[in-house]
């Protein structure tokens, strides 16, 4: 038909040529409602005038448009104004073209009597990706036959709106260089109206953002209405959640009773309505899988538009592009790295922390055969994979997904690792079901893992015997004897060591989330009614570890002191020891391990008799074993990684605190054992009684849980050569910041931490930019001391990073209504992760400073914890984190000792109010509160 494209619903029965309506010629617009009819979505039909008619229609007026727009004054807001009226009037007067054609399809297509929808699509930029002209073009609503030309030429005019001239002027686009073509549409009389965006609008993240009103669109487009939003999220199960904010919504936009054809009007919303949601939970997942669908089919995340009339059915009516430039966007995380790095952190530990994320990443992605050449051209991702955020460390998500993507099995373990990582699936955005590379592409990368998993007990054992050889000669070293530029050698040399061995420890990491993502399915499939804190029961007994190691070692000192009553009465003397005393009662002085409170004893008390027990003078066994310990494990304490909490070895009377406390427990190391392979003991029994003892199964199993321990202790080891490793940097930059002191550079040796490693180095080598380093340090440290709210766990910015991240969450965590979970006995359950079994009834206490005491009995609370929280966790009755996985070192640790702790609660520091009277169940993630503080 000539002049006219026509595009009817493909449920209606009619072909649709593959050429009919072609962007060039009808718009995006109109190109895209094709492609979506023809998929079998539902479109209303409609056809369209190509942008030919257009210009057949504004040539002959070409002259008078140029000569109106030459007098505009684009500062003034009334002749761009004026200059539009002059330009429709023209339209409104103009012939035509093919107009018998136009009404002909139109009673072909719809009937005489119906009402359309007219609208303008600019051809060639409305509704793109890269320039949406959004809002720029007129639409026209219950359009009869009669008025059907007359709008067809507003259509052809609104090329040349105010807005329209506005924009194309500041983007210095050609006034006249525009094309409109028009689309007529079977009006849907909607009653419910929707606009559904497949991503975040704001910052582009993998979540379905539905915003649903009474009505037709018009009310939700243009916000006349109250408008419900709906956030649609797929958990790792395939199972769309939803989080709903409802609006009151008394007016809707609809049609005129007196005028049907006049254009919307606002209407009353009925009473029992206006409070109601617009979707239902089913809608609002159906709407979900057609956004899926249209952005599957349209390649990109869509913005689209949609309507159900009163019959039920659903309408798309338009598609478009989400218009967000996502290199500007960042996405950021702490959701583990807070077991690592709690809290505010110093300007010393973040420069050591990112280029120790840059090396041993380095290192993992060349052992798995990503070329130099690729690994140079990615150094702007390898340097910054964490990023400060109000000083508190986060990952920068976005450059780890981009290294990652180097490897081809990225795919093949992508969900494990999001898991491991505390993130939602697709948290970058991407489909996390999308296609997966060719088997022909995955052959050799996975021939290369294959090969790294056969030999990784070699590796593992090769890495540790490694380390030690690097570690075993400084331990313990004078640095300050060393000429300072030597030890800075030195610890080049160290990182140059470390930088070539880490990859291993983080391959570890892949093999022992394989393993437990493989025992989980096991148990799933041959146990389906299985006790769920089976596999937690069955990791118990593992291979013993260093982390453990430590801990028994601190109660076997724990022991020989309680066997000393005249040292336990003098620690007594000076307050420390007592029975009522908790492990948090004790502080380092200025380390987060030791010292003591306030109140409690000074200092130096504690420093005299621990003068006195190095002396001898409570037995020389006694004292050997405590220098054992500490060279064994001085670097171990809480928050061990950040280089402004000295460890254990530089304070070791803390140690001294901390085995006072439990020698006036009932500790024991033979106790803490036997705990532990009792409860494996019975795990094993009821596997065997499941499947038999004779079965193929049970080997099966044993197999993969022996591999998965094994994964645990190499972890948990790796764990402890990472503190020495950090625990060297934090002397040698010590020692450089009490040479700086006696320099006069620094007024205190304790400033080095507010120094980055760059410029520290820097000012010794003749590399620094500045010589002044008291003010850096200074400014360092008002920020240190002031750093702002804490941000989300997890959040997105989308251009400059401090103006677009969100300003924080509130000091006291969100408030609790009566009723909600939490709030009062019986108002409900919490749940998270159960990881280690057991039930257990007792007080909170909600601990965000490690120091804080713990009353022996009482359910430990705390947003995470790190391998120096063991002293406290071993007070506990029970634990429950807001972080953290099965396999994080909060639930290896309560598994490990017997003590029931839950992991994953979101919120549980502020959800459970501390003080109150808290039932928990290790075994199945549940906390319920049973009484206030």
């Amino acid at each position: 038909m000539s002049g006219v494209a026509t595009c009817t619903s493909a449920k209606a029965g009619s072909a649709i040529a593959a050429g009919d309506l072609r962007p060039d010629e009808v718009g995006n617009k109109f190109a895209t409602l094709a492609t979506l009819s023809r998929a079998g979505l539902p479109v209303p039909e409609l056809f369209c005038l190509p942008a030919q008619r257009y210009r057949d229609a504004a040539e002959p007026l070409r002259e008078r448009i140029e000569l109106a727009l030459s007098a505009v004054d684009f500062d003034q807001a009334q002749s761009v104004s004026a200059a539009a009226a002059r330009i429709k009037e023209l339209f409104a007067a103009a012939p035509v073209p093919d107009e018998g054609t136009i009404l002909a399809e139109f009673d072909r297509v719809f009937g005489p009597r119906t009402l359309v929808a007219v609208r303008a699509c600019v051809v060639g930029a409305e509704d793109s990706a890269s320039d949406p002209h959004a809002g720029m073009s007129d639409s026209f609503l219950y359009v009869g036959r009669d008025r059907l030309v007359d709008r067809i030429r507003a259509c052809w005019a609104s090329g040349f709106t105010a807005e329209s001239l506005l924009y194309r002027h500041v983007q210095d686009m050609d006034l006249t260089g525009v094309a409109v073509a028009v689309g007529i549409q079977r009006m849907a009389f909607g009653e419910r109206s929707f606009v559904l965006f497949t991503c975040d609008p704001r910052s582009g993240d993998r979540e379905t953002v539905i915003a649903a009103g009474w009505g037709i669109g018009e009310g939700v487009v243009q916000e006349k209405v109250g408008v419900d939003h709906f956030f649609v999220r797929t958990d790792r199960t395939g199972r769309r959640q939803i989080r709903a904010l409802l609006a009151h919504k008394p007016e809707r936009l609809g049609p005129d009773p007196a005028d049907p054809a006049g254009g919307p009007v606002p209407l009353p919303v009925p009473a029992d309505q206006r409070d109601r949601p617009v979707l239902s939970d089913a809608e609002v997942r159906r709407l979900g899988d057609i956004g899926q669908q249209v952005e599957d089919l349209l390649g990109a995340p869509q913005d689209i538009e949609g309507t159900f009339t009163a019959d039920g059915a659903l309408h798309l009516v338009q598609a478009r592009p989400v218009a967000i430039d996502l290199t500007l966007r960042r996405q950021w995380s702490n959701a583990n790295i807070t077991e690592s790095f709690p809290g505010v952190t110093t300007a010393l530990t973040y420069s050591f922390a990112r280029r120790f994320y840059r090396a041993i990443f380095y290192d993992l992605y060349r052992r798995l055969g990503v070329p130099a050449r690729t690994l140079h051209r990615d150094e702007p991702y390898l340097e910054r994979m964490i990023g400060l955020q109000h000083g508190r460390v986060y990952y920068q998500l976005d450059a780890w997904y981009r290294l990652h993507g180097r490897l081809a099995v990225f795919p093949l373990f992508r969900s494990a690792w999001e898991t491991m990582m505390g993130l939602e699936p697709g948290a970058d955005g991407s489909r996390a079901d999308g296609p997966r590379p060719s088997l022909a592409r995955l052959a050799l990368p996975l021939a290369r893992v294959a090969r790294r998993f056969l030999a990784h007990d070699r590796a593992m054992a090769g890495f540790e015997a490694a380390w030690e050889a690097v570690i075993r000669q400084r331990r313990g070293r004078d640095w300050s004897a060393m000429e300072p530029l030597a030890r800075i050698a030195d610890f080049h040399a160290v990182w140059r060591a470390a930088g070539d061995l880490w990859g291993v420890t983080l391959i570890n990491d892949s093999v022992l989330s394989t393993h437990a993502g493989l025992a989980q399915k096991l148990l799933a499939r041959w146990l389906p009614d299985g006790d769920p804190a089976l596999l937690c029961d069955l990791l118990c007994g593992d291979e013993e570890n260093k982390s453990v190691a430590i801990v028994l070692s601190t109660v076997r000192l724990a022991e020989q002191v309680r066997a000393r009553p005249g040292l336990l009465a003098d620690l007594e003397a000076g307050g420390i020891g007592a029975g009522d005393v908790g492990a948090g009662d004790v502080e380092a002085g200025d380390v987060e391990a030791g010292d003591v409170e306030a109140g409690d004893v000074e200092a130096g008390d504690l420093e005299r008799v621990w003068a006195r027990l190095d002396a001898g003078e409570y037995g020389a066994e006694l004292a050997g074993a405590f220098r054992l310990h500490l060279h064994r494990y001085g670097d171990r304490s809480l928050q061990e990684l950040k280089m402004e909490q000295p460890n254990l070895r530089h304070a070791p009377w803390e140690l001294l605190a901390l085995t006072a406390q439990y020698a006036r427990s009932d500790l024991t190391a033979d106790g803490l054992q036997g705990r532990e392979l009792n409860i494996r003991a019975a795990a094993e029994r009821r596997l065997e009684l499941a499947l038999g003892t004779r079965s193929v199964r049970l080997r099966v199993l044993r197999w993969v849980l022996g591999r998965l321990r094994r994964g645990v202790r190499y972890r948990e080891n790796s764990r402890y050569c990472r503190s020495e490793w950090f625990g060297v940097a934090k002397e040698i930059f010590a020692s450089l910041g009490a040479d700086l002191a006696a320099r006069g550079v620094l007024r205190d040796p304790a400033d080095v931490v507010h120094l980055t490693m760059e410029e520290l180095f820097g000012w010794y080598d003749g590399t620094g930019v500045s010589a002044a380093l008291q003010p850096l340090a200074d400014a360092r440290r008002a920020e240190f001391e002031a750093p702002g709210p804490e941000l989300p766990m997890r959040f997105t910015t989308v251009g400059t990073v401090p103006a677009s991240r969100p300003a924080g969450l509130p000091a006291a965590g969100p408030a609790i209504k009566p009723g909600e979970p939490g709030a009062t006995p019986g108002g409900g359950e919490l749940r998270g992760l159960g990881s280690s079994r057991g039930m257990v009834r007792g007080t909170a206490r909600v601990v965000l400073d490690p120091r804080q005491p713990l009353p022996p009995g009482a359910i430990l609370v705390a947003r995470e914890t790190d391998p120096g929280w063991l002293f406290l966790m071993l007070r506990a009755a029970g634990i429950v984190v807001e972080r953290g996985t099965m396999l994080s070192h909060t639930a290896i640790t309560g598994r490990k000792f017997g003590i029931p702790t839950i992991v994953g609660l979101a919120g549980a520091s502020t959800l459970i109010p501390d003080g109150a009277l808290v039932e928990m169940d290790g075994a199945t993630g549940r906390v319920t509160i049973l009484a206030g503080p």
